[in-house]
């Protein structure tokens, strides 16, 4: 408390939003008309800080984390350059243009507003009066995003993983959310592949999207239904209720998601101990899932200097999976036994409280924003194991473990202009616990008792400044982690590490001509989740276990990236070198040998090389988006006592089609190919899907109807092939991909949410 102490009163004598300032407004000629084309550029003391292009509507926003001192510029040929000063709250409402006396005879002016753009070392895609805006939702949106691909339903950075996705500056915890947010209210999404020291140092990837300005008072609703089939039947229904008045509003949010799914794969596994040991498993999953998710809080706009606000939220969730686990034994390539398994496992979350209180605000030229959250989580799951052997005696496995989370952050930013840029200032303190409780009866496996404490103390400092024509930023953040593992059963377990780290950042950012470009660099941490660390072991068969490892250290990586944008069209390349990379890996599980466990370990370094480039085009009603892409690894490891590289590379086609059929109707029509390749010690054979979507809007855009058909040839699951020293893994995929959704939607006076908190901890809690 003391060091925190210190930061604190530090930050406040050196004195960022992270919200900046939105800008818009609409550009008019002298009779009224709107001004497409014309040429907007944010200026602070003459510097340039952004630019935009007016559209059909003659409309334009711009966004910039600098607060003061702005000026708008607008020049349009044959139109006198008009200077204009901004509005506190950035809506600068209509704007004449005066038609100049010195006018050029038979000027045309041809072009497309760029939809994409460099905004320092990020991509921004603007989303507003594009086709992205009839794309449905937020989810939908980002599917669009350059640099954003989809693995297994899930949205992904490519070559980067899971990105931290913030909405208006506020952290989002569950991927829920985004189907909540409309596409239409949204302005932009901003892509960061290399964030800098204002993020978390595990911070891969960052997905900022930025909405629209909330309108109008009173009640507001959203009721969402999603309903269809994979193989089952799935339902996904939400509301969303707001009440504003001023400056004051009142939200709520109800989510209710039920259904099944069902998972079918075929492992072949090969373990060299003493003797060879070749086991076919056939693996047949039913699982049902239901969660109920409850949010309510307010947020107070109390003057254009000062906000407050808070939520809290309360999950349950439960799975219940029922498996169906067929064995075939050889060894030394002689029949040894065969084992059919019934297992029944129940996940509970009951329940997970989750909440938040903010402060936002500005004190001269000094911009505050501090947050603190609190969450607390207990899990429960049973399984019950029943193994029927052919050759030997049957035996039942039972396990049931009790795990209880919490995590108390407060992070404090300050930003200041300087210069021709602005300072930022900031500090984050992260307090987790982890409990966790593992009993069992069975001989074979050990019970646990193991406490996990971690405290993660941070500071930062980020300085952005315009010199000519480059934007030059440069960060350094600074972090102390005191991590501490216990288990009363195994002592040896018991590990106390501290680590002090020092994570640099720097990027330069240019506009030659059309042409925009970035070049990053910037020094991060991957942490091992707790799952991964847990020591609990899982129960498989008779000679196949799963667990986590405590004895995990931190990946450390460094990246350098250079992107640039020319027209609709973007290009990127990075390089990144990773330090003690945690890889899946098996090891030895009983003395002989003959055992395998599953679980991970700290592997001595990997290399990582990516590209992507892409653009998109508009023939009529057809605008079809081309996204090209590849990434490749220098890794290596030891296989049958031998060096094996993992060096294939993995290639990505995306084509993108969004066609504007008559009656305002709306078809998409995506695929995506990726080819056969390593990543870590896995071999990934190609895989494919191929999307189609309607969406059509009704009542003055109230009512919105998806009807939407996802992998439609089944084609997303590739086959996989895990490498290890004395065991081998090669699985395939038979479930059932594809699936086909309807979703209503009914929207009430609708406008998003002016809460304006950000959240601590966020990297932390994607570790819960």
């Amino acid at each position: 408390m003391k060091r925190l102490t210190i930061i604190i009163i530090a930050a406040l004598a050196l004195s960022s939003s992270v919200f900046g300032k939105d800008i818009k407004g609409r550009v008019l000629d002298a009779d009224g008309k709107p001004m497409e084309f014309v040429n907007a550029v944010l200026l602070q003391d003459s510097t340039f800080i952004t630019g935009a292009i007016t559209n059909s509507n003659g409309d334009f926003y711009l966004s910039s984390d600098i607060t003061v001192g702005l000026k708008l510029r607008l020049s349009f040929v044959g139109f006198e350059t008009k200077m204009v000063e901004i509005a506190s709250d950035g809506e600068l409402g209509d704007i004449r243009m005066i038609a100049s006396d010195n006018q050029l005879n038979d000027v045309v002016v041809r072009g497309n507003a760029s939809k994409i753009h460099l905004q320092g070392n990020s991509l921004v895609a603007n989303v507003e009066n594009s086709v992205l805006a009839h794309a449905g939702t937020a989810k939908d949106v980002l599917r669009q995003i350059p640099m954003v691909v989809e693995n297994n339903g899930n949205l992904e950075v490519f070559g980067k993983g899971s990105p931290v996705v913030y909405v208006n500056g506020r952290k989002i915890n569950d991927a829920q959310e985004l189907s909540s947010l409309l596409s239409g209210n949204i302005r932009n999404v901003e892509v960061i592949t290399n964030p800098g020291a204002s993020y978390s140092a595990d911070a891969k990837a960052v997905i900022r999207i930025r909405t629209k300005r909330p309108q109008g008072d009173g009640w507001s609703a959203t009721l969402r239904s999603t309903n269809g089939f994979q193989h089952y039947f799935q339902s996904t229904n939400m509301v969303d209720l707001k009440f504003r008045s001023g400056g004051l509003e009142l939200f709520s949010n109800f989510m209710y998601n039920t259904g099944r799914n069902r998972e079918k794969k075929l492992t072949d596994m090969t373990t060299l101990a003493k003797s060879r040991w070749d086991q076919q498993l056939s693996t047949m999953n039913t699982r049902r899932y239901d969660g109920i998710l409850g949010k309510l809080g307010f947020s107070w706009i109390i003057n254009n200097s000062h906000s407050i606000g808070a939520y809290y939220q309360n999950e349950y969730a439960k799975n219940e999976t029922k498996s169906n686990l067929v064995s075939s034994v050889l060894v030394d390539r002689v029949f040894y036994d065969n084992w059919n398994t019934c297992a029944d496992n129940t996940i509970k979350n009951t329940p997970r409280h989750a909440a938040n209180v903010y402060y936002n605000g500005q004190i001269k030229k000094l911009n505050i924003d501090f947050n603190t959250d609190y969450i607390w989580n207990k899990g429960v799951q049973s399984t019950m194991n029943k193994e029927k052997s052919e050759m030997y005696a049957n035996q039942d496995v039972t396990t049931y473990s009790t795990n209880r989370s919490r995590m108390i952050a407060e992070k404090l930013v300050l930003s200041y202009p300087v210069g021709k840029g602005v300072l930022r200032l900031g500090e984050e303190y992260i307090s987790s616990r982890t409990y966790n409780h593992f009993n069992t009866a069975y001989a074979g496996l050990d019970n646990a008792s193991s406490t996990i404490k971690e405290e993660n103390t941070a500071c930062f400092l980020e300085v952005v400044q315009q010199v000519g024509l480059f934007s030059l930023g440069a960060g350094l953040r600074y972090e102390y982690v005191d991590y501490d593992y216990a288990d009363k059963v195994h002592s040896d377990y018991h590990l106390s590490k501290k680590f002090n780290n020092v994570f640099p950042s720097f990027n330069v950012a240019t506009r030659l001509g059309q042409v925009q470009m970035s070049l990053s660099y910037s020094g991060r941490v991957e942490r091992p989740t707790y799952s991964n660390l847990n020591a609990n072991v899982s129960y498989l068969n008779r000679m196949t276990y799963e667990s986590g490892n405590p004895r995990l250290l931190p990946t450390k990586l460094h990246s350098l990236e250079y992107m640039s944008v020319w027209k609709n069209y973007f290009a990127q390349v990075s390089y990144s070198y990773f330090d003690n990379p945690i890889v899946n890996t098996t090891k030895p599980y009983s003395e002989d040998g003959e055992m395998t466990i599953l679980t991970y370990d700290n592997f001595k370094k990997k290399h990582f090389l990516q590209a992507f480039v892409g653009g998109q085009f508009k023939v009529g009603v057809w605008q079809p988006r081309v996204n090209v892409g590849m990434f490749t690894q220098w890794f290596s490891i030891p296989v049958g006592g031998r060096n094996k590289s993992m060096n294939t590379p993995i290639g990505i086609l995306q084509w993108q089609n969004a066609i504007h059929l008559p009656q305002d109707i709306w078809l998409n029509i995506d695929g995506q190919w990726t080819t056969s390749g390593h990543d870590k010690n896995i071999y990934l054979s190609s895989s494919s899907y191929v999307n189609a979507k309607l969406y059509k809007e009704f009542c003055k855009k109230r009512l919105s109807v998806t009807l939407e058909a996802r992998d439609i040839f089944n084609g997303s699951r590739p086959d996989v092939t895990l490498y290890n020293d004395a065991v081998t893994m090669f699985q395939r995929n038979f479930s059932e991909m594809r699936c086909v959704m309807l979703t209503l939607q009914y929207n009430f006076n609708v406008t998003h949410d002016r809460y304006r908190g950000t959240g601590a901890g966020n990297t932390e809690k994607k570790r819960f």
